[in-house]
């Protein structure tokens, strides 16, 4: 295809990339698959050694834009810079591991041309609406329609596109110590800027590894939990994220602590046994679980794991049977 007919990019898939070239190389061949054909990758290498930058050229794409860090900025600080280095009109935030589907940008496309103007267009998991509807809220609405776990049940940043000068005017991707939670953040923050789309369908998956940032960094989630709080607290009128008495916010960390902490302890007690890493899962979550926000957690967090630890006999008899 001949690229050069186009001025400039429509979108830019923004990625930070960090010695995982395997990765790296079989997400740049997902993208390149898309059916709509004007966008350009630009990847920020935070690898000192520049592990990325052989695979970039091995690929040859004159659509890829490689952009060493020469140091390591840390992965908020290289996604942020990657934002800087693009050229297009919007945005999408994506990893090095999480493939989206080849129409995902022509949906897109289509879904902004019927509904011009908005921060961010969200593909996402919408409770009780039929595949592929589509809904549109103002600055008001948006956060807590994307926050609270029983209207949307699964989003993910790489599923979303941004309009550039929206996300940039935020500040990018919210740098407060820890990238946990730090793209829920970012949708809520845009949405709120002239409210979205949203559509009932995922255009990305995030796919599990042994190396994914979560395993590894157990250490932040408490810091995660404490600064999105604090961060949606501050930056948000209470209208936007609560309604009759329906905290958005609140439920949103109760489930992805929830849902990250047990997935976590599953990993580690049964497909890579750490006893180590489990004691770093117990102590960290004691700390999540004094937070103020976090009370009405506790109950919930102490049921589910009493049904843990009654389960392990009966999944550790069928692993071994």
């Amino acid at each position: 295809m001949d690229y050069e007919k186009f001025e400039k990019p429509w979108v830019s898939f923004c990625m930070s990339t960090y010695n995982r070239p395997v990765f790296l190389k079989q997400q740049l061949e997902t993208i390149l698959k898309q059916s709509f054909q004007n966008f350009e990758i630009v990847i920020c290498d935070n690898d000192p050694g520049s592990s990325a930058e052989n695979v970039v050229k091995t690929n040859g794409d004159p659509r890829l834009r490689y952009f060493p860090n020469g140091t390591n900025l840390g992965m908020i600080k290289s996604f942020n810079r990657s934002i800087e280095m693009s050229t297009g009109e919007f945005i999408v935030m994506i990893t090095d591991d999480d493939p989206v589907i080849p129409e995902m940008l022509e949906n897109f496309r289509h879904l902004i041309e019927k509904h011009p103007g908005y921060g961010i267009y969200i593909g996402c998991s919408r409770v009780n609406k039929k595949q592929y509807a589509v809904e549109v809220f103002d600055g008001q609405n948006f956060p807590f329609q994307i926050l609270h776990p029983k209207l949307t049940s699964n989003l993910l940043w790489s599923s979303c596109v941004f309009k550039k000068d929206v996300l940039t005017g935020i500040g990018g991707l919210p740098d407060y110590g820890s990238p946990h939670l730090a793209d829920h953040a970012m949708m809520a923050l845009c949405g709120n800027i002239n409210g979205g789309v949203m559509i009932n369908k995922m255009f990305s998956q995030l796919i599990a590894h042994d190396n994914n940032f979560s395993k590894g960094n157990i250490n932040l989630y408490y810091n995660a939990c404490t600064q999105f709080f604090n961060l949606i607290n501050s930056s948000l009128k209470k209208e936007c994220y609560i309604k009759n008495g329906d905290n958005a916010l609140v439920k949103h960390l109760d489930r992805w602590f929830i849902t990250a902490t047990f997935s976590l302890r599953k990993y580690f007690t049964y497909q890579n046994k750490n006893r180590e890493i489990i004691t770093q899962i117990n102590l960290e979550s004691a700390k999540v679980l004094q937070l103020p926000f976090m009370q009405h957690t506790r109950i919930k967090y102490f049921l589910k794991l009493i049904i843990f630890n009654l389960k392990r006999p009966l999944y550790l008899f069928k692993i071994l049977h």
